[in-house]
């Protein structure tokens, strides 16, 4: 009654697994992209030969998007970072919920093997001290 119950409680951890990888990939992306981010904008924050007034407004202009890019971006990264965390906390809960089951499991199995043995034994015994006809 309860293995169907268990196998498909596994199937469930197996697929928290798979989510699980695919939300890490996720959030490495999302934090590759930040350091990207601050890369170009630390390339911008030294002007090689910037001379004109026109190439500074650009450069300016160019440096409040990238700190909003930055800003939006550190939101995602860290909406995908609380994603994983709850993920994370399902994943462990589905996981003592499988080794629970598990537990459960053997410890019935356990039982019937000494209810078999305990009654094999009580016949054995019976058959011990009954008399012998000849």
């Amino acid at each position: 009654m309860l293995k169907p119950y268990l196998e498909l409680q596994q199937q469930t951890l197996e697929q928290l697994g798979q989510e699980r990888g695919q939300l890490r990939e996720q959030w490495q992306r999302e934090q590759q992209r930040l350091e990207r981010l601050q890369q170009l904008s630390s390339a911008l924050a030294m002007p090689a030969g910037v001379t004109t007034p026109l190439a500074w407004q650009n450069r300016s202009g160019m440096q409040q998007q990238l700190r909003r890019l930055q800003a939006h971006q550190q939101q995602q990264l860290a909406l995908a970072h609380s994603d994983l965390q709850r993920h994370e906390a399902l994943l462990r809960s589905q996981f003592g919920r499988v080794k629970g089951l598990e537990q459960l499991l053997s410890r019935r199995e356990q039982e019937a093997q000494q209810r078999q043995l305990q009654a094999e034994q009580k016949v054995l015994d019976e058959l011990a001290q009954r008399p012998r006809r000849r």
